[in-house]
């Protein structure tokens, strides 16, 4: 159930960068990025997977930290957006959450 949320999630902020929103709605979105960026850091580091995976997505969640933004263009942005979404697409899909 989480993931499926995570993965709408993030198809959201995709498309909510493709259009012109209050800003309040991207700090939202970044918040969720971060979030779910740090659950699936943390599900990786605990079921002992890749450890690159690891740091990508640890990596994914500087980069969208809302405390301390950082200023890309719109257009960096938008393809930072789309990397995102089709990273946590291939981690809806290769991820496994192990039974304990």
């Amino acid at each position: 159930m989480v993931a499926v949320v995570m993965l709408l999630v993030a198809v959201t902020a995709y498309f909510s960068g493709l259009y012109t929103l209050p800003y309040a709605f991207y700090q939202l979105m970044c918040w969720a990025v971060v979030i779910e960026s740090l659950i699936i850091v943390w599900q990786t580091y605990k079921n002992r997977e890749s450890r690159i995976v690891l740091w990508i997505f640890a990596l994914v969640a500087v980069v969208f930290n809302p405390i301390t933004p950082i200023y890309l263009s719109t257009l960096v942005w938008q393809f930072a957006d789309l990397a995102v979404v089709v990273l946590f697409v291939l981690s809806f899909f290769l991820l496994k959450e192990k039974k304990s």
